[in-house]
């Protein structure tokens, strides 16, 4: 007689307020690092957590924390030029003309890029897998800020 067991995988997911945390302190981290220039924080709400990032010329852009889908967001970080929607929704992701540094490959392993244009504007979302809140958290604010930076918005 054959005994078969049966392997349990166990997804647990770890508490909001321990991602909260370490999200937070990454973006902290990334404040000392100048990669933006003021960082807002904010409170829980329907499963999010919307933060307020200022980059150059006092425009606030929000970092939405999104518990139930498991990603980090920036909805709205400028006009949505389809050439870039393009560009970075193809299978290469290339950054030509991009300031990003050897991150500019997200790991697929770590989270998936979405990238989309909603009511005419650009939105980045990182789908985190594996537990790497910190690292998607980077990455998308790297992409972000390089984005930000560059003529991507067409000149506006």
């Amino acid at each position: 007689m054959q005994t078969l067991s049966i392997a349990t995988i166990e997804r647990s997911r770890p508490a909001r307020s321990t991602v909260t945390q370490r999200v937070n302190d990454t973006l902290r981290e990334l404040l000392e690092q100048n990669a933006f220039r003021q960082l807002e924080l904010g409170k829980a709400r329907v499963g999010r957590v919307t933060n307020r990032i200022f980059w150059h010329h006092d425009r606030s852009y929000r970092f939405i924390l999104d518990f139930d889908a498991s990603a980090v967001t920036m909805p709205a970080l400028m006009p949505a030029v389809p050439q870039l929607v393009r560009q970075l929704q193809g299978p290469s992701r290339s950054m030509s003309g991009c300031a990003l540094d050897a991150r500019a490959a997200l790991d697929p392993t770590k989270g998936e890029l979405r990238v989309f244009s909603l009511r005419g504007s650009l939105t980045l979302s990182v789908t985190v897998l594996n537990n790497a809140f910190e690292y998607c958290t980077e990455y998308l604010i790297n992409l972000a800020g390089a984005a930000i930076r560059s003529d991507w918005s067409g000149g506006t």
